[in-house]
């Protein structure tokens, strides 16, 4: 109902259910309630776009956490063995599920105590290790969890002495870095966060909406057994989460999300912590709900202390899934938070509204629409608000986590906000078509009108709910602006020796570093004669662009400072030289955005 209730109810249909002539509005002056509703979104306008211009100034946040250096360097061949290895994040990760296990050539782990935070640096994680390391390629494989509570986690490999095994560990870490969750785990989580999302929507947005309106008449005990129905999925769901976040977490199977020693461990972590917080909103929240239903029954506003507890702990619980999200990471985190706020406020009255229109068309079937059009025309105005915020705050959350149109086309989290971008302009054309078909049934025929209310503030629903699960997809994937600045890499086998080539961070503009590593078949660096590489631009007809390559290291050639000057699908050329006759050029897709 986004369309129809964006809009006044025709006068004709909302007079009548009030037993006024039709035109003359609430107050029975003819245009009034128009101006009026104007007025309202005028202000609903400004207010919306106030906060969005403010929101919209503030830096981009990022969000699961991106492995920025560790020690020793990757593929690094050392002559004196490291003590200890340590990796440094771009944001504070915890450890509490994490670890870093060091794999030595025999396959067995060589790693020393436990993962700490060094120095109480809440950006690092390291592990000691014994005091001699024996010749070989060791493996480090690591996982943490990001302040946005998603586990991360990768493998690399550094050697001692030589890079006999490279090949073999090589493979390894691959293999590690690329594994991915258990399936079962991955829908349980989602289908939790989805149930979670829908009932948080419910309890607040259907209070709220209740609160307001003060709807009347028979409905009152669908919107009790509604309000308390969703305040309970909501308790259970938050417990669920906690559970579900165990195995998910530590990469546990389904069968272990009840071993209490993991529910101890969550709620140990920031999302444990949100989570216990959410349940004693919920404990604190429910003597509202008693308040609310006996202020419906008395046709009375509820206390002061009713509407202000509502107020403080609606907020408050509309504020815990950012809390653990993505809204509170990087450097913006109160912007961040009061985005997703409103973001969800607007949800929530949205779809809590439409929820307590359904409520109360089931309840007035066979009973004419008396009480439901004074509820839906009241529900106008806060509907169209509602509505304006949403698609407000998603268009600079949008910008925030996607930054550009390569990240939103190349990325998981940018196809899937595609798809929900999609669903939510069916919902509003929907609402608009429903709209025009209620206006058409006119006043002289109020039960065509009524039932098409009724189906379709269902069939809203329903897509809501399709949108709700989408959300909860975009909230368990890497944001489109962090997966898009992913490091390039690629590898070549070419004249009997391995090229590993990185580009890091393939971005328009200076600053671009190329590295390249070459190793012999046993895995050790290898010198070669000469290394030569160079970038195009096929579609701009641009290049080739000849990269000034220094040998860095023993079979590691570097090219620093790199200007890329347009974004697009550039060419990487490399002509490898081996020999005084051996020569061969090799090429991949560099995309750069």
């Amino acid at each position: 109902m986004a369309g129809f209730l964006g809009r006044r109810v025709p006068d004709g249909l909302s007079d009548a259910a009030h037993g006024r002539p039709p035109g003359t509005g609430r107050t029975g002056r003819t245009g009034r309630t128009g101006r009026t509703g104007r007025t309202r979104r005028r202000a609903v306008w400004g207010a919306v776009l106030g906060v969005v211009a403010a929101l919209a100034l503030a830096g981009p946040a990022s969000a699961h956490a991106q492995l920025e250096s560790t020690q020793p360097n990757q593929s690094a061949v050392l002559l004196v063995p490291p003590r200890q290895v340590v990796l440094r994040f771009g944001e504070p990760v915890e450890i509490d599920f994490g670890s870093i296990r060091v794999i030595g050539p025999d396959g067995n782990r060589v790693d020393e105590g436990g993962t700490v935070h060094p120095g109480g640096d809440d950006h690092a994680v390291a592990i000691a290790l014994p005091a001699h390391l024996g010749r070989g390629t060791y493996v480090v494989a690591w996982r943490v969890i990001s302040a946005d509570s998603h586990p991360v986690h990768g493998a690399f490999v550094f050697s001692v002495g030589d890079a006999g095994g490279a090949h073999r560990a090589d493979a390894v870490a691959r293999a590690l870095s690329t594994a991915s969750g258990n399936t079962a785990v991955g829908v349980a989580f989602w289908l939790v966060r989805l149930v979670a999302f829908g009932a948080l929507v419910l309890v607040v947005g259907v209070t709220a909406v209740a609160l307001a309106l003060q709807p009347e008449g028979a409905g009152r005990r669908r919107v009790g057994a509604l309000l308390w129905g969703s305040w309970a999925v909501l308790f259970v769901s938050t417990v669920a989460g906690i559970a579900a976040q165990g195995v998910y977490a530590a990469g546990l199977p389904l069968t272990d999300a009840l071993r209490p020693s993991l529910f101890d461990e969550v709620l140990h972590t920031r999302f444990g912590e949100v989570e216990l917080l959410r349940l004693v909103l919920l404990l604190a929240f429910a003597p509202v709900l008693p308040a609310t239903l006996r202020s419906l029954e008395n046709r009375r506003r509820p206390a002061a202390w009713a509407l202000g507890g509502a107020a403080v702990l609606g907020g408050a619980l509309l504020a815990t899934p950012g809390l653990a999200g993505h809204a509170t990471t990087g450097g913006n985190a109160v912007a961040g938070e009061a985005l997703d706020v409103v973001h969800v406020a607007a949800a929530s009255v949205w779809l809590g509204g439409l929820a307590l229109l359904f409520t109360l068309s089931l309840a007035a079937r066979g009973q004419g629409q008396n009480e439901v059009w004074p509820v839906a025309r009241r529900f106008s105005a806060y509907a169209f608000g509602a509505v304006v915020a949403v698609v407000a705050t998603g268009v600079v959350q949008s910008i925030r986590e996607v930054g550009s149109i390569y990240a939103l086309t190349h990325t998981t989290y940018g196809r899937t906000l595609m798809v929900k971008v999609a669903v939510v302009a069916v919902l509003v054309v929907g609402g608009a078509l429903s709209r025009r078909a209620v206006h058409r049934a006119g006043t002289s025929k109020p039960a065509p009108a009524s039932h098409l209310l009724r189906r379709s503030v269902g069939a809203e629903l329903a897509i809501g709910l399709v949108v709700l699960g989408v959300t909860a997809l975009l909230v368990n994937a890497a944001p489109a602006k962090q997966a898009a600045a992913q490091p390039f890499s690629d590898t070549f086998d070419v004249l009997g020796v391995q090229v590993n080539a990185i580009v890091d961070p393939a971005r328009v503009g200076p600053g671009n570093q190329f590295h390249f590593y070459v190793l012999g078949r046993l895995g050790q660096p290898v010198a070669i004669p000469e290394l030569d590489a160079s970038i195009s631009l096929p579609a701009q007809h641009l290049g080739p662009l000849a990269l000034r390559v220094v040998v860095s290291g023993p079979g590691h050639y570097r090219a620093s400072g790199v200007d890329i000057p347009l974004a697009g699908n550039w060419t990487l050329t490399l002509t490898v030289r081996t020999s005084a006759i051996d020569e061969q050029a090799v090429s991949a897709s560099l995309p750069v955005h």
